[in-house]
């Protein structure tokens, strides 16, 4: 049986992978799919994009614009601590967190209190290479920890359809202790979405709206039901 809420982080060190976006698309699909729990949205990234998008939505239960970086005081680290506790001692919360680019700072305790860290990146070597980075850091913490999560989970995002082959980026991360996801396109209707955010609703009938149903289900059907847990175990 769960004990408390559950959460899930979207992360890397490497910025404009599309963390933003595939956040508030990712939430919107999470509230439809577990309508019985309370779906929140913490923004940490100081630009916003996430809430600027979700947060005038109705489809979450609590959006909440938290930035975490040098610009801002520990007071902003304090409160985001407290609401994320309260959240996953909560246990009908689901919580959805973004974060900067640039390393998580301060909030990498939080972090390994989720249940996964979804680290999208494209293709590009320049992503790639960060990323890998960025991974080996969140690994090289769970094992200093003798811990078996949070499952770190790659999504190959903004994946043309000239770039449907996985090959280099599966061999990028060789045996790294990951999970490669279903792969995310890269559509300009997502993009027109910035100035009137409609969710999943807005990108019915198109692959992108496909594709992150795909993603949304491998989340729950193997991360928030446990199944990797027992796998791990």
């Amino acid at each position: 049986m769960q004990v408390g809420g559950q959460s899930i982080f979207l992360a890397n060190i490497k910025g404009g992978v599309g963390k933003s976006t595939l956040t508030a698309f990712l939430t919107d699909y999470l509230k439809h799919r577990y309508a019985d729990k309370k779906v929140c949205l913490l923004d940490t990234d100081p630009q916003g994009s996430a809430i600027e998008l979700l947060g005038s939505s109705t489809s979450v239960d609590l959006a909440r614009h938290i930035p975490i970086g040098d610009r801002y005081d520990g007071v902003n680290t304090v409160t985001l601590d407290g609401v994320y506790r309260r959240l996953i001692s909560d246990n009908g919360s689901l919580t959805v967190v973004d974060t900067a680019g640039g390393g998580l700072g301060n909030i990498w305790q939080l972090v390994m209190l989720s249940k996964c860290v979804l680290v999208p990146t494209s293709l590009s070597w320049s992503d790639v290479r960060p990323t890998i980075d960025f991974v080996n850091e969140l690994s090289e913490r769970k094992d200093a920890n003798g811990m078996s999560s949070p499952h770190i989970i790659i999504v190959p995002n903004r994946i043309s359809p000239q770039q449907r082959n996985l090959e280099a980026l599966t061999e990028a991360i060789g045996d790294m202790n990951v999970i490669l996801a279903p792969s995310v396109s890269d559509l300009s209707i997502v993009r027109n979405q910035a100035a009137n955010f409609t969710g999943m609703a807005g990108v019915s009938g198109t692959r992108f709206h496909n594709e992150i149903t795909r993603l949304g289900d491998f989340i729950g059907n193997y991360v928030l039901s446990g199944k990797l847990d027992d796998y791990y175990e």
